[in-house]
């Protein structure tokens, strides 16, 4: 059976076979058109009524599936891609929004609307999410920047924690898995009165898995060690008026699966980093006006050993995030939703290269901030059955304190001598505009189609940063501008039956600006060997256009079953290569990490006995560098197709034991990445569950 009539056969082959058993229970369905979602504009609107395509991942599903990490909530959403190639043991994960790219600052991701992609690098650290305080997850699909502002692009993700209910609440899950993986989560919280508190953490410890393709004495296995805690307090000063402030951190020690055998020792490579975050938000509404005002603290130590040839350092990075807003909402008027917000966010990366077999240490430092204004109106006309949402958004944004330079330098990184010193400050503007409609099709169906932009802006390693990477030497750039991207969307819910609704959507972007590494002619020695000298430069369009087909039934309570496909064709359509020197020209290229098209399918069935579900992905193949090379004996360039099942089976005991056994890639498919490694494979696990 090929992929593309896999939802086909989930559908019409499942259907009667589960239905046939199917017995009460809650629904799991990660697409019901009455939920409240609150990240498309800002306020609380039943999904049927917002002008855009978001998707909405109740805690039901959650806890039916296959959840190790955060991101892999996002698995089986049309139009999302999840890269996780090492499992648990990746550094990090990357969420790619249709088809904008494997950069993870082309797609935001949110704890309560506050943003956790860095500054310094545009990644999210999806290890900082535990689990167990998430209630729900909403995806916005294609550029939210009119709202979200930068890296919102190719859309947002917005993990939306549990309320604190009254009186005293516990969940502890406890797991034991594949490579010897031991773990445990837990949430306590406490309300009485206006008061309420909470505590939460988790830790996980893992013997982990050789991924080598050619294993020997200087690989070993990635392993995994991390912690973190956290609290949270809140007041409700009366029905309307909440007061709450959260902190937590984050300790994880990652082994990257190499060692080296040097003259003081033997040294194996790991990646260490300490996330700190802080939060005090403030909701509060009078009459036809509520308002809110967020602010956050998030800080990084990130350590990484390192080694090219005889070489060896660490590397050492403080980053820190910060911000605050204050958003207003007026319904005061007929007929309209009036918003309106101010921000100012800002970040910081101090890094250094440490050297352990030279006295060299090699330093980079940058600041960034910006400050944004956006404003919208939901505009409700013919009784509220049509919709038009016109907004903008303007962000203005200025680097400074930048510096690149070296202290103790010898012989081995002298090559950089001459890039070292002030940066230059910079600043740049962007408008994000967006209008979006929505027109109600009788109760349970809509159609919309809106037309926005987005941009992505340089990230700080990109703007301070000078030094190696594969291929070359790079340059610093502060002068780079942000990516932008102009999108057209159209599509629709439609309720054929009672429990049966197709959800289709089309869309077209074309990306400007983006940013790639481009040879500028010049030619560095790194010890004996001359080295292209690159530097990240705004060149390049990309053509973006693809759809999405869902489809969604529930013939009985306890049953949901599901199917998508998504197509995305992404390529680079205008790439000036300086091919004089060596540069090569990508003009009709593909993106790298970007399947053309994903098939997910499953079902879920919730009943008294054995609950069960069981989720097919299919990807088709990936291209890894930017020429879009074949495989060759050598080098590994393309990932090839793949399939993947997942299956969790579980049952719950006097409501507050249930006891999972979970099975992720059940049939252990496995393919090598650009760095010629092994992905992690069959993945089986056992969970308790103790809820109070």
């Amino acid at each position: 059976m090929n992929f593309k009539t896999t939802g086909l056969f989930a559908f019409f082959v499942l259907t009667p076979l589960c239905g046939a058993f199917a017995q009460q229970g809650d629904t799991a369905k990660i697409y019901n058109l009455n939920d409240v979602v609150i990240s498309a504009t800002k306020t609380s609107r039943e999904l049927i009524k917002t002008p855009v395509r978001i998707i909405s991942i109740p805690i039901q599903s959650i806890r039916s599936n296959s959840v190790l990490n955060a991101d892999d909530i996002l698995r089986g959403v049309s139009g999302m891609f999840v890269t996780r190639n090492f499992g648990i043991f990746d550094k990090h994960a990357s969420i790619n929004g249709r088809g904008v790219g494997k950069e993870q600052a082309r797609t935001l991701i949110m704890i309560d609307g506050v943003p956790i992609n860095k500054t310094s690098t545009g990644s999210a650290n999806f290890a900082m999410i535990n689990t167990a305080l998430i209630d729900r997850v909403e995806v916005v699909k294609g550029p939210n920047s009119n709202i979200y502002g930068g890296s919102a692009m190719g859309g947002t993700v917005n993990y939306i924690t549990k309320e604190v209910n009254d009186g005293f609440r516990a969940f502890m899950q406890s797991d034991f898995g594949s490579f010897n993986t031991v773990g445990t989560r837990a949430n306590v919280t406490l309300k009485k009165g206006k008061f309420y508190i909470g505590l939460n953490g988790f830790a996980r410890k893992s013997d982990g898995y050789n991924s080598s393709n050619k294993p020997d004495s200087t690989t070993i296995n990635l392993s995994l060690n991390e912690k973190s805690a956290g609290a949270i307090a809140g007041y409700r000063i009366n029905e309307n008026n909440t007061l709450k402030i959260d902190f937590n951190i984050t300790d994880a020690l990652r082994g990257k699966g190499e060692r080296i055998y040097s003259p003081s020792g033997v040294i194996d490579g790991v990646n260490h980093y300490i996330n700190s975050n802080y939060r005090l938000s403030y909701s509060g509404k009078e009459g036809s006006s509520s308002w809110n005002f967020t602010s956050f603290l998030s800080t990084e130590k990130y350590s990484e050993i390192k080694w090219k040839g005889s070489d060896i350092f660490d590397v050492d990075v403080n980053r820190s995030d910060y911000g605050a807003w204050l958003s207003y909402n007026y319904e005061g008027i007929k007929n309209n939703s009036i918003g309106a917000g101010i921000e100012f966010k800002g970040g910081k990366v101090d890094g250094r290269d440490i050297y352990r077999t030279s006295t060299d240490v090699v330093i980079n430092k940058g600041n960034s901030n910006s400050v944004s204004l956006y404003l919208l109106d939901e505009i409700r006309l013919l009784s509220d059955r049509l919709t038009i949402v016109p907004s903008l958004r303007g962000d203005l944004v200025w680097f400074n304190n930048g510096g690149f330079s070296i202290e103790g330098g010898t012989s081995v990184t002298s090559y950089l001598n001459p890039y070292t010193g002030s940066l230059n400050n910079a600043n740049w503007q962007a408008l994000s505009p967006k209008l979006a409609l929505r027109y109600g099709v009788g109760e349970k169906s809509r159609v919309y189609a809106s037309a926005s932009r987005g941009f992505r802006p340089g990230t700080l390693e990109d703007m301070t940063r000078t030094g190696a990477i594969s291929g070359g030497v790079i340059l610093a750039n502060t002068s780079l501008k942000p990516e932008h991207i102009n999108t057209y969307e159209a599509g629709g819910d439609f309720t054929l039956a009672r429990s049966l609704t197709i959800s289709p959507s089309v869309y077209y972007s074309m990306g400007s600006d983006f940013h790639y590494a481009v040879n500028t002619g010049e030619k560095i020695k790194m010890g004996n060997k001359y080295r292209p000298l690159l530097s990240m430069q705004n060149i390049g369009k990309v053509e973006i256009y693809g759809g999405e087909i869902d489809v969604n039934y529930s013939p009985l309570k306890g049953l949901d079953i599901f199917a998508n496909y998504s197509y995305t064709h992404s390529v680079i359509v205008d790439y000036k290569a300086n091919t004089l020197f060596g540069d090569v020209d990508i003009t009709g290229k593909y993106l790298t990490f970007t399947p053309k098209h994903m098939v997910n399918s499953g079902v879920t069935w919730r009943n008294g006995i054995v609950n069960i579900t069981a989720v097919y992905s299919h990807l088709s193949s990936q291209f890894m560098d930017s020429q879009n090379s074949p495989d060759t004996d050598k080098y590994i360039n393309n990932i090839p197709s793949y399939g993947i099942f997942n299956m969790k089976i579980w049952h719950t005991f006097n409501s507050m034991f249930t006891l999972n056994l979970g099975a992720n890639n059940l049939f252990n498919k496995r393919y090598q990445d650009a760095s010629s490694q092994y992905s992690i494979g069959r993945y089986i696990f056992t969970q308790l569950n103790i809820s109070l």
